[in-house]
């Protein structure tokens, strides 16, 4: 029977531990590998390679399995047989199409020799391809997380992780940390030289693709600029303000923390000449607002700038991404945040203690924003009525978001509690009717794609004319300082 190496994988996996352990009990050369310990991908390699080489012990090795396992025995003679039936070409093209074990030989190799940070590369890389592939997001609850996105990787064709998987990779890398992961980067990039079937001619797409990967992971960094406006209760119209920096790399890593920024502007002064401190009114609060995007801007002028309000229900309606910008120019040119950047509204009361409760279920419906790519069916639609039980709809974990379908002036705190106890993370209304009417319609256009995008596309949207757009995007994953959730 002829050595097919991707068929005889999938025999040694259908075997128990102690199956297996049984098979090889008259194969010495292969036993001699093993260590205490050994992790299970690296002992199948083990096998794999052994038996490639002495193809002549095979038929010891199936009699062995026969004894062990003869329905695993049947299906592998069986799969072998049907296959050998196929014409040549057949032959070939499934080589292409069906995940060649050769090439996944070739990543265990590399992943064997890499530290817990590549891994987690991969994983983050491997997550992008699903999304990409519109397939469910990858979990694992396994211990050893680099031998089971391996075995995930099998279940795809060749040409598929050589043009997609691996090109994402080796720009993630690069851009990542292109020192740490030179070798790495290197011999990743080295497969498509490999003696695997097929590759020799998608040379040029693979190498393609690392750049276009490159490109869109340098596009991909971002930097935020995160605000907290607190309105005073005990006095009309003042309010406190607070601001930090947070870098790509800072939101990767909660250990890190954000960086607070100055503020430069005094305290309102009131008529008996004594100031009240950190208070300020609105105009005051612009002005603090544009300091802190000048303290940023001067050496990240090529990234992407994100900013990201925190207002309590109370201030929702503020229009925002309408605040004007100085342009520090001689001729004065009128520009606003939202030609400038993603502005979103995040919710600062959604942290307070009373909506605790509500967190696990925020941070779930968070995990299906993530990987969802088909968001209109996720958002429930309607206009505000008081008699409605917005808080039971909401919480059908089936629903991340709140679209209004007319222009919304005034309701806004009970919508945000109706959010808050509802664990639901995203909410977009028009503030004024748009030119062409129908709100609906024209938010059904920007639910027509990947929800993560959904902020883009707001930002796309409101460089048309009229387009008064409120955006709530909550990341439970992202919050201020004095918020964080423990």
């Amino acid at each position: 029977m002829k050595y097919d190496r991707s068929k005889f994988r999938e025999l040694i996996k259908a075997l128990t531990a102690q199956e297996l352990d049984e098979s090889l009990d008259h194969f010495r050369a292969v036993r001699e590998q093993f260590t205490d310990g050994q992790q299970t991908f690296l002992r199948e390699k083990i096998i794999l390679d052994h038996f490639e080489k002495h193809q002549e012990e095979i038929e010891s090795l199936l009699e062995a399995i026969k004894k062990c396992n003869l329905t695993a025995y049947n299906n592998y003679v069986n799969n072998f047989n049907s296959s050998e039936n196929q014409n040549t070409l057949s032959l070939s093209w499934l080589k292409l199409e069906n995940s060649d074990s050769k090439l996944i030989d070739e990543l265990t190799d590399i992943f064997s020799q890499q530290d817990h940070s590549f891994v987690q590369c991969a994983k983050q890389v491997y997550q992008d391809f699903l999304l990409q592939q519109n397939e469910p997001d990858f979990e694992s609850k396994s211990d050893n997380l680099s031998e089971h996105l391996l075995s995930k990787l099998e279940d795809w064709p060749d040409k598929t992780i050589i043009l997609e998987f691996v090109p994402r990779l080796v720009a993630y890398l690069f851009t990542k940390d292109s020192n740490k992961y030179r070798e790495s980067v290197k011999k990743l990039r080295q497969i498509i030289n490999k003696d695997i079937p097929g590759f020799k001619d998608i040379r040029d797409d693979f190498r393609e693709n690392i750049r276009q990967f490159k490109q869109d992971y340098n596009k991909s960094s971002a930097f935020y600029l995160i605000i907290e406006i607190k309105e005073i209760k005990s006095y009309n119209n003042l309010f406190q303000i607070s601001g930090w920096l947070a870098t790509d790399e800072i939101i990767k890593n909660p250990e890190l923390d954000f960086i607070p920024l100055s503020n430069q502007n005094s305290a309102l002064n009131f008529e008996d000449n004594q100031a009240v401190e950190n208070l300020y009114n609105l105009e005051q609060v612009k002005e603090i607002v544009q300091d802190y995007r000048l303290q940023i801007n001067s050496n990240r002028e090529t990234e992407k700038l994100i900013v990201e309000f925190f207002l309590p229900s109370s201030l929702l309606c503020w229009d925002v991404e309408q605040w004007e910008v100085d342009t520090q120019n001689q001729i004065q040119i009128q520009i606003f945040w939202k030609s400038l950047c993603e502005v979103r509204i995040r919710s600062s009361d959604r942290l307070n203690l009373q909506y605790r409760d509500c967190n696990k279920l925020w941070k779930k419906k968070w995990e299906f924003v993530k990987k969802c790519v088909h968001p209109l069916g996720k958002f429930l639609n309607g206009d505000f009525n008081g008699d409605v039980d917005l808080i039971g709809l909401l919480k059908n974990e089936e629903i991340v978001g709140l679209k209004m379908n007319s222009a919304l002036e005034s309701g806004h705190e009970q919508i945000a509690s109706a959010l808050y106890y509802s664990g639901t993370p995203i909410a977009l209304w028009f503030r004024s009717e748009p030119p062409e009417g129908d709100c609906e319609m024209q938010l059904n256009r920007l639910l027509q794609d990947k929800l993560l995008k959904l902020s883009e596309r707001v930002f796309q949207e409101r460089h048309q004319p009229k387009r008064h757009i409120s955006l709530i995007w909550d990341d439970p994953n992202r919050l201020i300082p004095t918020y964080q959730l423990k």
